[in-house]
């Protein structure tokens, strides 16, 4: 699969019954996007998805950094 943030070769890690996408990826690290949030986070230019993941890399406080929907609409914002 492709890394939804920096494009690169990525492992699709998402176990069957979540509603998301997990990620594995060398440069960006493991990571999980909330089904909700895919859609928003492709939509942003490639700065935003980084700075999307910082976010929800600094909300993690135990387990893989999620990023949602609250990730996103904050850099949806910020670029309008």
């Amino acid at each position: 699969m492709q890394c939804p943030v920096c494009a690169r070769n990525a492992q699709n890690l998402t176990p069957n019954t979540l509603d998301g996408v997990v990620v594995g990826c060398e440069t960006c690290g493991s990571y999980r996007v909330a089904g909700g949030a895919l859609h928003g986070l492709m939509q942003l230019d490639a700065e935003a998805r980084v700075a999307a993941l910082q976010s929800a890399k600094l909300a993690a406080q135990y387990g893989w950094p999620l990023i949602d929907s609250a990730c996103v609409r904050v850099r949806q914002e910020a670029a309008t």
